[in-house]
């Protein structure tokens, strides 16, 4: 089966699951104005407490802390959908106060993995800054692309696993690993097929960007109202996808603990969603 094609049919089958259930489309909204109210305080703060100081680390803690916020609220919103994700997927309803309530039971493990989150991405940031510094761009470049991969290919699962298990940070990462590299080994497919079909869907809108952006000079009006219905439409595009990826995430940890296949996937999909090892490297 194409990549194409299967990403597809886990996209169709996805989608039947967000389509039966719009509640679920409602957390990334939540994520996506946290985001956006997150950014506007601390970034008006920071800049208040550099001005009257004078002195551009005093507004370090305000960003540090922003950053922290968004990354709470963006893993408070993914366990809420994670959790009528798996409800869904049992063929129940769900509501958005269901997901806010069992996101509300696990805060502790979210703050706990959210500060994990931002500890390793600092990490990976410096450890880029410094290379650059004594290897050059494209040493940096590369280091740090293999380390944001390997966090993301090991992290894959621990939201999910927050969700449905109440596992803390370094159990659900251990579980998240562990399934895996049990199951399928480290090449991650299932959510880059998802994505090559939604990146297909919204780039007429990413080109009626760029064509508003050639307009601008011409005509401003209708460059800008282009390019505010592109962006409109990416964003849209972007918080379905995360909708669709998570309730396949789900499906797929399921699948991989208990053997359960949910909603309309088959079991072939979910066999193939990643790149099963060779035999060399089971040995």
């Amino acid at each position: 089966m194409g990549k194409f094609r299967r990403g597809w049919l886990l996209t169709k089958e996805s989608w039947a699951i967000v389509r039966n259930d719009r509640s679920l489309v409602v957390f990334p909204i939540i994520s996506a104005i946290s985001v956006v109210l997150t950014v506007l305080v601390f970034t008006a703060a920071a800049v208040g407490v550099i001005t009257v100081s004078d002195a551009e680390w005093t507004g370090i803690p305000f960003l540090v802390a922003g950053v922290y916020l968004l990354i709470v609220a963006g893993v408070f919103s993914s366990v809420a959908l994670a959790a009528c994700a798996s409800k869904a997927l049992d063929g129940q309803d769900t509501t958005v106060g269901e997901g806010i309530a069992a996101a509300r039971g696990r805060m502790r493990l979210i703050l706990a993995w959210s500060a994990v989150s931002l500890f390793v991405g600092t990490f990976i940031a410096l450890l880029q800054a410094f290379l650059e510094d004594v290897a050059g761009s494209l040493v940096s470049s590369i280091v740090g692309g293999l380390a944001n991969v390997g966090w993301s290919i090991a992290t894959y699962f621990v939201v999910p696993v927050i969700a449905l298990e109440g596992l803390g940070p370094k159990a659900a990462l251990k579980r998240s690993v562990g399934v895996i590299k049990e199951r399928w080994g480290e090449g991650v497919v299932g959510t880059g097929a998802i994505g090559l079909v939604f990146m297909i869907a919204f780039l007429p809108a990413v080109l009626l960007v760029f064509l508003g952006g050639s307009m601008v000079k011409d005509d401003a009006a209708i460059g800008v109202a282009l390019i505010a219905i592109g962006v409109i439409v990416v964003g849209i595009a972007l918080l379905l996808q995360m909708t669709v990826v998570t309730v396949f995430k789900v499906a797929l940890l399921r699948f991989a603990t208990d053997g359960s296949v949910l909603g309309g996937f088959q079991q072939e999909q979910l066999e193939h969603a990643f790149k099963p090892k060779s035999r060399k490297n089971r040995r």
